[in-house]
């Protein structure tokens, strides 16, 4: 591991840090909460309040790691504190500066780091408010402006404490939080504490919210619900995650994510809930059920129709046809298939999203699988000099709906024929691939995958230019459906790329002969 450099105001840093005299204090109530806080906003298993001495990193407090200190040239904290803004590393195996450091080997194994910096009154930073995940991931852009919006509280709670630390620190710690958030009663659902922010939306003030409960202010949960959800948080569920329907002290109502965690504060335990407004996510959500209906009624129709017309043309039932204008009409032909295939791509995807796409799943013939492929792309192969070859046992069978198998392996066949070079092969082949599962790949010799596209492969509209043979690009959704559909049928998708050698594989259960 590369060990942190010491700033410049070193000296300056330190003398603050000694000022507010919490370095080997016992465990204190509000920071505790405010690191679990921290996890809960940012949705990770961990967080934790460092200080960084001359030597050492301290912890003021953490959640879900038991660590007190640890030595400064082996501490993630020890870079942040270099910088001025949130320091984020989205994965520490693939950071030079963490990748062969030990201490984050774990337990717990540390893969994502996210720190807001803990900042004097003088600018000086003191330590960090950090969220740490085992496994990669960003923040969002609203966690980041929650963990700095954290981090502002605890050095508002450090100012506080050089006269009285805990004065009114919690106001301070829930006022100054974006989102609504309320301390409630597990036995009697009474709320003990609800922030600025809740009472604003919510048109009440806190004297009258602390006579409340949580069906006093919601539309659609009645006590049970609200029970149940106190049940499953104290049989060990991190936390409770549903949506619902606020409503205000003026009638009003609007939507909203709901987040319930079980905090244990001193013997006491309560429940924190952090209430999102999404009413922006469910107007995005109707535009996209209105494009949806728009795309299906209004444009996949006459659409059809079109196709179906030209098509009829091309076949002759319009009479002979110069050479000029069968052209034309081969090009309209060629364009409205693609734009066909781009429109059940966009209504495949809505249908899976809904979870209105079924899946019939059940025994599948491996070979007579990729056989059916390779006869039916064959002319499409040869028209651009590339070969279609099988690899498959007998008696090898799989289990998945052989309506969306087909759709699934028919999209990575098209890819590689695409990308193959001329006389080249592409292999379509079957094998056990251990533990009960049978492997489908499709191997071509072309470019490979961009290292810039990799991440983003099965995203919806990703496409990368990797051949200049693709001139008539899809709608970029083919991978996000094959992946999403492989899902749902028990199966998974992945692929190895390099340049020249690019397979793309699914695996599904296999069926016993």
């Amino acid at each position: 591991m590369r060990a942190p450099a010491r700033p410049d105001n070193e000296a300056d840093r330190l003398s603050d840090l000694y000022d507010y005299g919490i370095l080997d204090t016992p465990a204190e109530r509000v920071f505790d909460e405010i690191a679990a806080l921290a996890a809960t906003v940012c949705g990770t298993p961990y967080a934790a309040l460092t200080l960084i001495d001359g030597e050492r990193q301290w912890f003021k407090a953490s959640f879900g790691i038991s660590l007190r200190e640890t030595g400064r040239d082996e501490s993630i904290c020890g870079h942040a504190i270099l910088e001025r803004e949130l320091f984020e590393v989205p994965d520490t195996c693939k950071d030079a500066r963490f990748n062969d450091n030990l201490l984050l080997a774990g337990p717990p194994e540390i893969r994502f780091y996210g720190g807001s910096q803990l900042t004097s009154a003088r600018g000086n930073n003191i330590g960090m408010l950090c969220v740490l995940d085992g496994r990669p991931r960003e923040l969002t852009p609203a966690q980041r402006v929650a963990l700095d919006q954290l981090a502002n509280v605890v050095m508002a709670v450090l100012e506080a404490s050089k006269g009285s630390r805990l004065q009114s620190w919690l106001g301070t710690l829930f006022d100054r939080i974006a989102e609504e958030v309320f301390i409630t009663d597990p036995d009697t659902l009474r709320f003990l504490h609800v922030n600025a922010t809740a009472q604003h939306a919510l048109g009440y003030s806190l004297q009258q919210l602390r006579r409340m409960t949580p069906m006093d202010v919601t539309a659609d949960r009645r006590r049970a619900d609200f029970e149940g959800y106190v049940r499953q948080l104290r049989a060990g569920a991190a936390n409770v995650v549903f949506e619902g329907t606020r409503r205000r002290s003026d009638g009003v109502h609007y939507p909203v994510e709901v987040r319930w965690q079980l905090l244990e504060t001193g013997g006491r335990p309560v429940v924190m809930s952090i209430v999102q407004d999404i009413s922006e996510r469910k107007q995005v959500d109707r535009m996209k059920d209105e494009f949806i209906s728009v795309v299906n009624h209004e444009l996949r129709t006459p659409l059809t129709s079109i196709h179906g017309a030209v098509k009829l043309l091309q076949q002759g039932a319009g009479g002979p046809m110069p050479a000029a204008a069968a052209r034309l009409v081969t090009l309209a032909a060629d364009n409205t298939d693609r734009l066909r295939r781009i429109v059940d791509d966009i209504l495949h995807l809505e249908q899976i999203a809904s979870g209105k796409m079924e899946f019939n799943l059940e025994p599948l013939d491996a070979a007579r699988v990729l056989d059916q492929l390779a006869h039916g792309y064959e002319t499409a192969a040869a028209a651009v000099g590339v070969a279609l070859a099988v690899l498959a046992p007998e008696n090898l069978r799989l289990t998945a709906d052989p309506q969306r198998l087909h759709q699934v392996m028919a999209n990575l066949v098209s890819n590689a024929i695409k990308f193959a070079p001329r006389d080249s092969r592409v292999l379509l082949e079957a094998a056990p691939a251990g533990a009960g599962r049978v492997r489908l790949s499709v191997t071509d010799a072309g470019p490979g995958i961009p290292d810039h596209f990799r991440e983003r492969i099965f995203q919806r509209f990703a496409q990368a230019d990797m051949d200049s043979r693709r001139t008539k690009g899809g709608s970029g959704l083919g991978l996000s459906i094959a992946k999403q559909m492989t899902e749902h049928m028990g199966g998974s998708i992945g692929y190895e790329s390099r340049p020249g050698h690019t397979c793309f594989h699914v695996t599904f259960p296999e069926v016993s002969p």
